[in-house]
């Protein structure tokens, strides 16, 4: 008797499109996150733009804005993927990781407010506790849906069965060694930040390598 394997909910062409974009993306992220530390000070470390000046601290806060832009089309090319949409819970964590991306994003733009403040300041304080709650949604939704598709098993995986366990991964890594690397020194917030995008990076080369059936449809 054939079995039915699960197939995507969209064809081909779209996820491994937004595959690619996540791809560019997460190498990006690593690339911004190498050139962070890199960047000569141009301030001193106690400024809230730090290494940047104010019109550098605004355009690098504007293109780690549109950095995570392809981070939402990734995560939400994998939650329209029917092994996704099969499970509830799985389907409520990606909304959840796509919902905390997208205000990862205004964030960033937020941030600018406070290129010339102390980091010590009210306004510092404030910008920099309004990237905890989207973060943190980020981890626990990808943390919650990398389990979930881990215990429907990998069969709906075809051509990257891996999948599931990054998913899962990318959630954990916001907890443990993202959130210490981040409270730690500026070094290991900015390689901790550039792994976890390299990891962002894997998430899209998986939608592109996914198969598909006889229909076009990824996932078979």
């Amino acid at each position: 008797m054939a079995t039915t394997t699960l197939t995507a909910t969209p064809t081909t062409r779209p996820v491994r499109r937004a595959g690619a974009w996540c791809l560019a993306a997460g190498i990006v992220g690593a690339v911004q996150a190498g050139i962070v530390l890199a960047w000569p000070e141009q301030v001193p470390e106690a400024r809230f733009s730090y290494p940047f000046s104010s019109l550098g601290f605004g355009v690098a806060q504007a293109s780690f804005f549109l950095q995570h832009l392809p981070l939402i089309a990734g995560l939400a090319a994998l939650q329209r993927l029917q092994a996704v949409q099969a499970s509830r819970v799985a389907r409520s964590g990606i909304v959840a990781a796509i919902l905390g991306m997208a205000l990862l994003a205004v964030n960033e733009l937020i941030a600018i407010t406070a290129h010339g403040a102390a980091t010590d300041s009210d306004h510092a304080t404030l910008v920099e506790n309004l990237y905890g709650p989207p973060t943190l949604l980020i981890g626990i939704g990808l943390t919650v849906a990398g389990a979930a598709l881990l215990r429907r098993g990998t069969s709906a995986w075809t051509g990257a069965g891996w999948m599931p366990a990054l998913v899962l991964f990318l959630g954990v890594y916001v907890f443990v060694p993202l959130t210490p690397a981040i409270m730690g020194t500026f070094t290991a917030g900015r390689i901790g930040i550039g792994a976890w995008m390299l990891g962002f990076a894997a998430l899209g080369y998986g939608l592109i390598r996914l198969t598909t059936d006889a229909n076009g449809r990824i996932g078979s």
